[in-house]
């Protein structure tokens, strides 16, 4: 399974994901409530990466504590911003 970054990254932005640039990568953290979160992940700006293989993806998926099957449910749509944050309330990631 291959992502396109722009994909992944414009998925993250609509679901609630704040972005910070940092010098090599875009760095998306998770905001409930205004506030960031635990759930943070990066995407590299390189041109080596303008797809996410398997690789890449599991790490992204560590970072944002979800299951594969998740994480492209996250990136790919059907997964909105308040079916994210239960998984993390579930989790015991982020507190109401």
């Amino acid at each position: 399974m291959k992502v396109p970054r722009r994909i992944i990254e414009k998925s993250l932005q609509q679901k609630g994901f704040e972005k910070h640039q940092g010098r090599d990568h875009r760095y998306y953290y998770f905001l409930y409530k205004g506030k960031k979160t635990i759930a943070r992940t990066k995407v590299s700006t390189g041109t080596r990466y303008k797809d996410y293989g398997i690789d890449l993806l599991n790490m992204m998926k560590r970072d944002l504590f979800l299951e594969l099957k998740d994480l492209k449910d996250l990136v790919i749509c059907p997964m909105n911003e308040h079916q994210y944050a239960t998984i993390l309330l579930n989790k015991g990631k982020i507190s109401s």
